[in-house]
C-alpha cells in the first residue's frame, strides 16, 4: 500500500470516526410547546418528550425569547402545589423524559415580548454529554 492510500484511508476513518461520535450523541424532542398566556404575564413554561441515544443530563436551557430559562419541578403535598428549580435532569439511554405540566418543565423567566399562539420559538437545551441542541417550540394554549 503506498502512502497517498494510507493517508486516504486514515483521514476516511477518522472522519468517519468524529461523523460515529456525533450521531451518537442526540437527544430526540417530541411535543415540544410553550404554554400561550395573556400578554401582560412575564413567565410561562415549556414542555417537551426527551429521548436521549446515550446516558446524559439535562443541565440548563436558555431562549432569545426570555431573560433565563430554568429547570423546575412541581409538585404536590397536603393538598399544595409547589414548585422549586432543579440543577438538572438525568436521563438514560433510549428511555423517554417528560417535561410535562405538574411536573418537571423549563421555566421561561422575563418574557422580552408576548408570544403568539402557533409561533415557534427556539429553546437551547444543554447536555453534559450532548453540549447544545436548539429545539423548537410551539406556543400554544393548553
Amino acid at each position: 500500500m503506498n502512502i497517498t492510500a494510507m493517508g486516504t484511508r486514515l483521514v476516511a476513518l477518522f472522519l468517519f470516526s468524529l461523523m460515529s461520535q456525533w450521531a451518537l450523541a442526540h437527544v430526540s424532542a417530541e411535543n415540544a410547546w410553550v404554554r400561550l398566556l395573556p400578554p401582560n404575564m412575564m413567565t410561562t413554561a415549556a414542555y417537551v418528550t426527551l429521548t436521549p441515544s446515550h446516558d446524559d443530563r439535562l443541565v440548563g436551557a436558555r431562549s432569545d425569547i426570555a431573560t433565563r430559562v430554568e429547570i423546575h419541578e412541581s409538585t404536590m403535598a397536603d393538598g399544595v402545589m409547589s414548585m422549586r428549580p432543579l440543577e438538572g435532569v438525568d436521563m438514560k439511554d433510549s428511555v423517554a423524559v417528560q417535561l410535562k405540566p405538574q411536573g418537571v418543565h423549563l421555566m421561561l423567566i422575563g418574557l422580552k415580548r408576548p408570544l403568539k399562539e402557533g409561533e415557534m420559538i427556539g429553546i437551547e437545551l444543554e447536555l453534559e454529554q450532548t453540549g447544545v441542541q436548539k429545539i423548537p417550540f410551539t406556543v400554544r394554549k393548553p
